[in-house]
């Protein structure tokens, strides 16, 4: 009875631990695909050589209406943002319970720095999707540096994928970790992937009340069709703008608020090195934003929203970046 009893008990414990691995599969593709946008930033030796882009060169301020005093509460509020996420605490449980606002504030102050220069050019919005199309499209327009111009576009199971390399993929799995150059950028190229796969299907289901109107999408009796096919995913991808790094940041913002968080917080992570690569993805995009708006509005203007926020800077960030945009 009790050999009964432990067996059943150690069958118990293994279906558990069989969950377990399938609840944390998402937390460790997505560490990894954190790790491979990380370790392209910091292998490009010409990350910091904005001169080279003919778009940083010729930058000013565009906007007619610009309002430095706006700019400024971004700009603030970002760094404030920033500071938040970077605060470090000894216990690296707090790493692990902290994740769910950890993704929010990383968009968000990516997006606030990205909102204060697109007030400079006259394009800033405060709707988000558009917002992410204006990066795509300065993407695609070779507005930033390589390490972060990578995107994908194309209709249904059609992709493409520019700004990154496409090494042989046999045995690839997002699963396994970054080993080398090649996983890099299958990493990439895989987020990238289902990133717009999920963008499409996200579409599908906010637009069924609108889809069910259209012919495209209705059967014989003029009901909205059960099963979509290609011709109708087409339809979808077609609207569909290029994807980016910042769709993945956005998809992780909706992802936070939901229960499936805990499927991060059940995994068998180094939260703390999760935490680290997320931080330096967030400081790059940030300094871009920053060096951008620098050169449209001046270094001295620049420098007094600097020192407006004052004391309020957690270990000097937002400084330490205007020290590499000086350099330039």
């Amino acid at each position: 009875m009790t050999d009964r009893k432990t067996f059943e008990e150690l069958m118990e414990r293994s279906r558990k631990d069989q969950e377990n691995f399938k609840k944390s599969i998402p937390a460790k593709v997505f560490f990894n695909h954190f790790d491979a946008a990380s370790l392209k930033i910091s292998n490009n030796e010409e990350k910091y050589f904005l001169k080279n882009k003919a778009f940083y060169n010729t930058l000013k301020i565009k906007n007619k209406q610009f309002d430095i005093d706006k700019c400024k509460k971004l700009l603030w509020n970002c760094w404030s943002t920033e500071n938040a996420f970077s605060i470090a605490i000894p216990d690296d449980s707090f790493y692990k319970f902290a994740l769910h606002w950890h993704f929010p504030q990383v968009y968000y102050s990516i997006y606030l720095a990205m909102t204060a220069f697109h007030e400079t050019q006259g394009v800033a919005n405060e709707n988000h999707e558009k917002t992410i199309k204006i990066f795509g499209n300065s993407i695609k327009n070779n507005h930033y540096p390589d390490c972060i111009s990578y995107y994908s576009k194309g209709l249904y199971k059609e992709f493409n994928y520019h700004g990154i390399e496409h090494p042989d993929s046999t045995g690839f799995s997002a699963l396994a970790g970054v080993k080398s150059s090649e996983d890099i950028e299958l990493q990439i190229k895989s987020f990238l992937k289902s990133t717009r796969v999920q963008n499409a299907e996200n579409k599908r289901k906010r637009g069924e009340k609108e889809f069910s109107k259209r012919a495209e999408f209705q059967n014989k009796e003029g009901e909205l069709v059960k099963s979509f096919q290609k011709k109708h995913w087409n339809l979808i991808y077609s609207t569909i703008p290029e994807t980016t790094i910042l769709n993945l940041l956005y998809r992780l913002r909706i992802k936070a608020n939901y229960h499936d968080i805990e499927t991060f917080i059940n995994a068998d992570l180094d939260f703390k090195l999760f935490h680290q690569k997320l931080g330096e993805i967030l400081s790059y995009l940030n300094f871009i934003h920053e060096a951008y708006f620098c050169k449209a509005v001046g270094k001295e203007l620049y420098e007094d929203v600097l020192e407006g926020f004052g004391g309020h800077i957690f270990e000097d960030k937002a400084l330490a970046r205007y020290e590499i945009i000086k350099s330039i």
